[in-house]
């Protein structure tokens, strides 16, 4: 579903945030195996005329993440480059509310100068205008790779993208974070493991509002916890601007 936004600049874009998801694999040293995953959703974005990755820090597992290959498509193309990475940027040391907190798992890859705003099919811009908070009840759509439905079959990979809906729950005690419940089709879907750094949408306020942290399946019920759009948007600033550190802290209780 493509989503029109009128930026603060007034342009007007429209975008579709299923379309800024990929499977992160990386490159191995084995022949006859060269690419591995351990799941997990890389969500790319543009921020302020730059592209970076947002996904959780423990998406890489055992991996080195400068092995991590990032598609320019969605599907990927055998012959294109792939996204050539500079580094990476974690939250650390947290302060006050944010001690022991998910924040830490937020992962920010950044890329080489190369690598501009258009080199990524499907990256979703943000700005003022194209994120949100979400509230309760709110109707959500995740876009991500589930693990169980992702094959790497040398030379062919297959990722199992899929496209979920959810209804926001409230906040979570961890103050980064909210909940979001759905029921699914047992035949269908029976774990969700690979959404973590996945985009979470509000069709009810039309605006990216968050990336899924981690979640799961208990006697039918699926939950996910994700962060908000705002709070990576704050690190995702700080990232930009070169900053040597940010200071979180929650002033007001999320409804």
């Amino acid at each position: 579903m493509l989503v029109t936004q009128t930026l603060s600049s007034g342009v007007i874009i429209r975008q579709d945030f299923t379309q800024s998801v990929r499977l992160p694999f990386y490159e191995t040293d084995h022949d006859e195996w060269v690419y591995a995953t351990h799941g997990g959703t890389v969500f790319l974005v543009v921020f302020h005329g730059r592209p970076y990755g947002l996904t959780c820090r423990h998406v890489f597992g055992d991996f080195d993440p400068d092995r991590l290959f990032i598609a320019q498509d969605k599907a990927a193309r055998k012959g294109t480059p792939p996204g050539r990475i500079a580094g990476f940027a974690y939250p650390s040391a947290p302060r006050d509310g944010a001690v022991g907190t998910d924040i830490e798992d937020l992962c920010v890859i950044y890329f080489r100068p190369e690598v501009r705003a258009d080199f990524f099919t499907g990256a979703y811009v943000i700005d003022d205008r194209t994120i949100a908070d979400s509230q309760a009840g709110h109707r959500l759509r995740v876009a991500g790779a589930l693990k169980d439905k992702t094959t790497i079959v040398p030379p062919d990979i297959t990722a199992g993208y899929a496209q979920l809906e959810f209804q926001d729950d409230g906040p979570f005690v961890d103050p980064f974070l909210r909940t979001a419940k759905a029921k699914f089709d047992a035949a269908n879907i029976t774990e969700i493991t690979g959404m973590s750094g996945s985009p979470v949408f509000s069709d009810t306020a039309k605006a990216l509002c968050g990336m899924v942290v981690r979640g799961g399946i208990s006697e039918g019920l699926c939950r996910i916890y994700f962060m908000e759009a705002s709070d990576i948007v704050r690190f995702l600033d700080a990232v930009n601007r070169g900053a040597a550190s940010n200071y979180y802290l929650k002033s007001q209780p999320r409804r």
